[in-house]
């Protein structure tokens, strides 16, 4: 077992999202992402399932085209087979995402 502070991993940058890998044991890896309002993640694909939980703020996922409104609590799993998503922050965001990279 082992217990990550969450709050510890995060910070903000005005160069873009900060993305910090906290835990990655081969199979999963889990990171913190954090965007400052009107940051965003642009437009890219994943070569594995994604599950994002947004931790604080809100803003909008746009998976294939398709946007959905995310705040604080929203938990949206993204699998591998989509061609592109991206996340955008109306407000400060912290969101949480944890891959799963094995087979």
């Amino acid at each position: 077992m082992k217990a990550i502070s969450i709050k510890e991993q995060l910070g903000f940058s005005d160069q873009g999202p900060a993305k910090k890998i906290f835990y990655d044991a081969g199979d999963i890896k889990a990171q913190t992402v954090c965007l400052k309002a009107g940051q965003t993640i642009p437009p890219c694909a994943m070569e594995h399932d994604v599950l994002f939980y947004f931790l604080e703020g809100s803003g909008r996922i746009i998976v294939d085209g398709d946007t959905t409104e995310v705040t604080a609590g929203t938990c949206v799993v993204v699998p591998k087979a989509v061609k592109s998503r991206s996340i955008a922050a109306t407000t400060n965001m912290v969101v949480l995402a944890v891959q799963s990279v094995g087979k």
